[in-house]
């Protein structure tokens, strides 16, 4: 009887044996951590209006594990796994970056910082959206570099390939301005939260505040949002039916904000301002 066969035409046997090589690997481990989080918040938007409290708690906590794996293992092979030898050290234009400095200018170490403070404090549905966005991303590059071609021995010119290949090249840079956005608006929650006083609502501001000024000195993405924020508060501020206080109540809170660029959390080289 002649082996059973894929609509590929690859035996299966030999592509269950190859998953199961890759699925001993960090990557795929990786790429679990992934697929964990796109299925979790699947699940949580499909149930969002019909749902139990438990279930979407439990959605959201394991959706954040599966955040916490996968940029964890990033993080490892990056920073410890060669401890003896950090990533980005060179010494030729001064001392080398010690491993904090290293950590501080790493976005995979600040996002998965931030996702275990969401798994600790109270869920907020919001902040799962650039872990979403980040996700897909990944699944789907995974999905054509690893998976297509070494499982199903599709091709770099077939039809599927390249349609995800354009996907990614059309709308990845799109991806990072949607999650600038997204964490641009969730300051804007915390701080609400924070002055309505919910649980552990101070804690979480300032963490998530600290975060989004290391993102504005490492991110040109996060320096593009807040400029543009900042032109539409502007626009608003200077329509002659907004009160002459809340002028200028904004131009102060505006140029304290700017006060906090002399501080530089990252080590980074200060941005141009935009």
């Amino acid at each position: 009887m002649a082996a059973a066969q894929s609509a590929q035409g690859v035996p299966r046997h030999f592509q269950v044996s190859k998953f199961l090589s890759l699925a001993q690997t960090s990557q795929f481990a990786w790429f679990g951590g992934h697929l964990v989080v796109l299925t979790c918040a699947f699940l949580y938007m499909l149930t969002f209006r019909r749902g139990t409290l438990h279930l979407h708690n439990t959605l959201y906590r394991v959706l954040y594990l599966g955040v916490i794996e996968s940029f964890g293992i990033i993080i490892y092979q990056q920073h410890f796994k060669h401890r003896g030898q950090p990533s980005g050290a060179t010494g030729t234009n001064g001392p080398a970056p010690t491993l904090a400095q290293l950590l501080l200018r790493d976005d995979n170490s600040m996002y998965v910082a931030i996702a275990v403070m969401w798994f600790l404090t109270p869920r907020l549905t919001l902040t799962m959206i650039p872990y979403v966005v980040f996700s897909f991303f990944h699944f789907l590059t995974y999905l054509k570099s690893v998976l297509l071609p070494q499982v199903f021995e599709i091709g770099p010119n077939s039809r599927l390939t390249v349609l995800i290949d354009n996907f990614i090249r059309e709308n990845n840079d799109r991806s990072m301005v949607w999650s600038s956005f997204s964490e641009l608006v969730c300051v804007a929650v915390v701080l609400v939260r924070a002055l309505l006083w919910y649980p552990r609502s101070w804690i979480v501001a300032l963490v998530y505040c600290l975060f989004i000024k290391i993102r504005y000195e490492t991110s040109p993405y996060t320096r593009s949002g807040v400029k543009r924020w900042e032109v539409r508060l502007d626009g608003l501020m200077s329509h002659s039916g907004v009160p002459a206080a809340i002028k200028n109540a904004y131009v102060h809170f505006k140029n304290n904000v700017r006060q906090l660029r002399k501080y530089n959390l990252s080590g980074t080289p200060p941005a141009k301002t935009m």
